[in-house]
């Protein structure tokens, strides 16, 4: 698993906090740097420049998924998850939502962090907590 990136958003110990720090930090991001077009062209490029894909998983994807997973481990060290929950795939719903909301014209609303960071937690809480 890649490190996560040394510009994280410093851990708060609060589970929801944190995730939504990480989110809005990497939607802000990828709208600073126009990065949806930026894998639109690397995912273009993939047959002839499959380089450039490997680069965008190893630099920018791959971290980012590492900076949701490490805080939701540490969630789950602390009891507030599930020791059963399936935190990649956690990682995947939090991350891949914010491409689903852009493809589908609902990109960069204000909630959508939030609301990502709840319906995931809602899954993958101990019960009664």
């Amino acid at each position: 698993m890649p490190s996560p990136p040394s510009y994280a958003p410093p851990p708060s110990g609060d589970i929801r906090t944190d995730l939504v720090a990480i989110l809005k930090d990497f939607a802000a991001n990828m709208e600073r740097v126009n990065g949806i077009a930026l894998i639109g062209t690397c995912l273009a490029e993939e047959a002839h420049t499959p380089e450039l894909i490997t680069l965008l998983r190893e630099r920018t994807i791959g971290p980012r998924r590492a900076l949701l997973r490490q805080a939701l481990e540490q969630a789950q060290d602390r009891g507030e998850i599930r020791k059963d929950a399936d935190l990649e795939t956690a990682a995947s719903a939090l991350h891949g939502s914010y491409f689903s909301e852009y493809l589908v014209g609902r990109g960069s609303r204000p909630e959508w962090a939030e609301q990502i960071v709840d319906l995931t937690l809602a899954a993958l809480r101990v019960s009664g907590s």
